[in-house]
């Protein structure tokens, strides 16, 4: 009994300059997380503001909202927005229809093909899109080029490098032979463990894919010129060859339908989290207690 009260108390002892140099580091942690935040903050709020400034001041000072107008009964620019919106929600489902099962099973079945098939995924990061695009013309009939489905396609390697670690990073944090055990063993097929397991683990990672996707299918331009679509960044891009506050406007409108879909994001993630802690926790919140130690009786 002397021996385990001296052991708790050199314990004890020992915690007190820990917890010390813990609270230390929280005090001056948060001005400099709060200094890294307003930094942030302005480097994205000061462009926006004086974009959307120069978008909506008029001759001599005056405030109007003409551009605004112009952009509101411009035909060609929403049916550009409809066709990037219609390839971006295919490449999305594409992205997660191919890689989630794939990263599932290599991850499962294949780890030794794990590091190769990372290594692929880079490869759209060091071909040029003029390489892509010539080789499409050559290797699909003229039919087909021109058709979106094809442009949904390309999107899902273009943005592949990016999709599939976010996807693969949440796989790998998952005990994938416990869970699929568990799911065999209560009577699932492969099928059922995947739909009714996995993917509700999965769910948040999914989401940062399809949005990331999305993204880049709303933001390229490059292969949609090269291959005659007007999608919406081209549409942009001939805007702004003639009327430079319209194209200004639309560049606002875009950054805030972009930031609007982050922080959308970012909730639903973090209520998951914290809906996972709860549970955790036990269900209202608070820390379940670790079972004491029976007394040994005296000898």
């Amino acid at each position: 009994m002397a021996a385990l009260t001296i052991r708790r108390r050199a314990g004890a002892s020992g915690a007190g300059p820990a917890r010390r140099a813990t609270a230390a580091g929280f005090r001056f942690g948060l001005p400099l997380r709060g200094a890294v935040l307003a930094l942030s903050a302005l480097y994205f709020l000061v462009p926006l503001l004086a974009s959307g400034r120069f978008a909506l001041e008029g001759a001599r000072g005056t405030w109007t909202l003409s551009a605004v107008r112009a952009l509101a009964h411009d035909g060609a620019l929403w049916s550009s927005l409809l066709l990037s919106v219609e390839i971006a929600l295919g490449a999305a489902a594409i992205t997660l229809a191919l890689l989630s099962p794939t990263s599932v099973w290599v991850n499962l079945r294949l780890p030794r093909l794990r590091r190769v098939l990372e290594g692929l995924t880079l490869v759209p990061l060091v071909v040029p899109v003029v390489v892509v695009v010539l080789g499409l013309y050559g290797a699909f009939p003229p039919a087909f080029v021109t058709s979106p489905a094809l442009l949904a396609l390309e999107y899902v390697v273009l943005a592949m490098p990016y999709s599939y670690r976010v996807i693969d990073g949440a796989v790998q944090s998952l005990d994938l032979h416990t869970l699929t055990d568990a799911g065999r063993t209560l009577g699932g097929g492969w099928v059922q463990t995947f739909f009714r397991v996995l993917l509700p683990q999965l769910r948040t990672s999914l989401m940062s894919a399809a949005f990331i996707t999305i993204a880049y299918c709303l933001g390229e331009f490059a292969m949609a010129s090269l291959l005659g679509f007007t999608t919406f960044p081209v549409q942009l891009f001939q805007i702004g060859t003639e009327q430079i506050d319209e194209a200004t406007a639309v560049s606002v409108f875009a950054l805030l339908l972009v930031f609007l879909l982050l922080a959308t994001l970012s909730l639903l993630g973090g209520k998951r989290r914290v809906a996972r802690g709860s549970i955790v926790a036990g269900g209202d919140g608070t820390a379940a207690e670790p079972p004491r130690p029976a007394r040994a009786g005296r000898s």
